[in-house]
């Protein structure tokens, strides 16, 4: 090879590096877009502090704290917008300590608007809506699911969204005082403490409920007289699904759940429900295709790969969902496609090329299930496009 082709192979690899680095730049800037919601509905939202005097914290020695933030249909104009969190910095102090992502990146999610006015006043309909209650991942943010709540909200549905304080990125409470997040390796390391947690979970989903039902009954809930709280439903990502499932063997007036990518921890898998469930799952590699490097970054060998993410999984879904269930893998997905949490990847098109496609499927499939269990909707076909993204397990 002659020194001027040499030269120019340099100055070419030169070229395309800084043209990367230019790329990761501008997109770590870039703010994560939350497209205004397809339905008929503005979505209103507001946050509120809720005290469980019954589980008193042997830290404290209060009730246990939880701040839930509300979404529901709003009169208000449909073109609003919001910060992402009341909190961005000590979101972003969280989810950095946890993931260990630059800040640029962080705050391309925590730095963004969503469409939803605060404080809005609710829509005057004459209908009533389903409730359906959230639950975020282990150490997620009520806030990291707006890809998809605003969208479920403006098509007749009213959310809360539960921030599970102590397992939590980004509480703060009404007084100035924070929440903490706790190791993820807790969950693994030892099985009582995923039982307790769960446990804990699903008696936040059931008092978050219970109080929707006395503050409706007294007259203090701002969009009180548009809930239907004979259509109430829930779901959750990672621990959050779990936790759902769990508090569907333990509480009939949650009529229809879903668990979107969250092992099945804890025992109420032994007792079981009966009532409609869906799971979205991400698209894991097989044991076999696993490499070394991939088993240690899950901290797992290949037979406890197996047996988590297939074996053990088939079996705990089988004992919990008595009357059948839905359950679909989406192509290419990984654990974090059903979040907002993708949208901080950068370099998209190289690193996360299919994500769009995930939550437009996520939209699409938790909208269709809750809309066929609560409303007794015909399915909606998805469209041909989304199709190959989808493969239906059950």
């Amino acid at each position: 090879m002659t020194k001027v082709k040499i030269k120019k192979n340099v100055w070419a690899i030169l070229g395309l590096a800084v043209l990367l680095v230019a790329a990761t730049a501008l997109t770590a800037i870039t703010k994560a877009p939350f497209p205004r919601p397809s339905g008929p509905y503005a979505v209103g939202t507001f946050q509120m502090e809720l005290q469980d005097d019954s589980r008193v914290s042997a830290t404290t020695g209060q009730g246990r704290r939880l701040l839930v933030q509300f979404y529901y249909p709003t009169q208000e104009k449909p073109d609003d917008a919001s910060p992402y969190t009341p909190a961005p910095r000590q979101l972003e102090q969280g989810l950095k300590a946890l993931y260990g992502a630059p800040a640029p990146l962080i705050r391309k999610i925590t730095g963004a608007t969503v469409p939803v006015q605060w404080n809005a006043e609710p829509a005057g309909a004459d209908e009533r809506f389903p409730l359906l209650i959230f639950s975020h991942g282990f150490n997620g943010s009520r806030f990291q699911n707006s890809f998809l709540l605003p969208e479920l909200v403006s098509q007749g549905y009213v959310i809360a969204s539960i921030e599970h304080t102590g397992a939590a990125s980004g509480t703060v409470f009404q007084d100035g005082s924070q929440g903490h997040t706790t190791p993820f390796d807790s969950i693994m390391a030892n099985g009582p403490f995923s039982n307790e947690k769960i446990v804990e979970w699903s008696a936040d989903q059931r008092f978050v409920l219970d109080q929707i039902e006395l503050m409706r009954q007294a007259g203090t809930l701002a969009f009180g007289q548009l809930l239907d709280l004979e259509k109430v439903g829930l779901f959750g990502h990672s621990f959050g699904g779990a936790a759902s499932a769990a508090t569907l063997t333990a509480d009939k007036r949650f009529r229809a759940g879903i668990n979107m990518d969250g092992f099945y921890f804890g025992e109420a898998y032994r007792t079981g429900f009966g009532q409609p469930f869906m799971e979205l799952r991400a698209d894991n590699k097989s044991a076999e295709e696993m490499s070394d490097k991939e088993l240690k970054e899950w901290k797992f060998t290949r037979e406890q790969y197996q047996d988590f993410l297939f074996d053990e999984w088939a079996r705990r879904i089988e004992s919990y969902a008595r009357n059948g269930y839905e359950s679909y893998t989406l192509r290419y997905a990984n654990h974090m496609s059903f979040s907002d949490f993708s949208l901080m990847i950068p370099l998209a098109f190289l690193t996360a090329p299919h994500r769009e496609e995930h939550h437009q499927l996520t939209v699409r499939l938790v909208l269709d299930f809750f809309n066929r269990k609560l409303k007794n909707a015909s399915t909606a076909e998805l469209p041909e496009e989304l199709r190959d993204y989808i493969k239906k397990q059950g």
